[in-house]
C-alpha cells in the first residue's frame, strides 16, 4: 500500500477514536481539525470533511451542519458501528486499526 493509503487509514481511525471520546454526542469540526494537529496530521478543512465524508459512507460517522444567525458549524458524530469497527467487532480495509 502507498504512503497516502496508510496516512489515509490512520487519520480515519484517529477520528473515530476522537469521536469515540463525544459518543453519543458531536465534536465540532474545528476541534476535530485542532486535535488531529496535534497528533500529527493536520489537515486543511476541505480534506477533513472529505475523510468524515468517507466514514459517514461506511456507515461510521455522521457529519451534520447547523445554521442560524447567519453561521454555519459542522458537527461530526460516531455511529454504533463505528463504535463496533473500533472494538474490532467488525473490520474495514480503509480503516486502519493502529495509530
Amino acid at each position: 500500500m502507498n504512503t497516502t493509503g496508510v496516512k489515509n487509514r490512520r487519520i480515519r481511525i484517529a477520528l473515530l477514536k476522537l469521536l469515540k471520546t463525544e459518543y453519543p454526542g458531536a465534536l465540532d469540526l474545528k476541534a476535530l481539525q485542532f486535535a488531529l494537529d496535534n497528533l500529527g496530521y493536520p489537515m486543511p478543512g476541505g480534506d477533513l470533511e472529505a475523510q468524515l465524508r468517507y466514514l459517514e459512507e461506511k456507515g461510521y460517522s455522521h457529519l451534520k451542519k447547523h445554521r442560524g444567525f447567519g453561521v454555519e458549524i459542522s458537527f461530526a458524530s460516531l455511529s454504533a458501528s463505528g463504535w463496533d469497527l473500533l472494538d474490532e467487532l467488525i473490520t474495514e480495509k480503509g480503516v486502519d486499526g493502529e495509530l
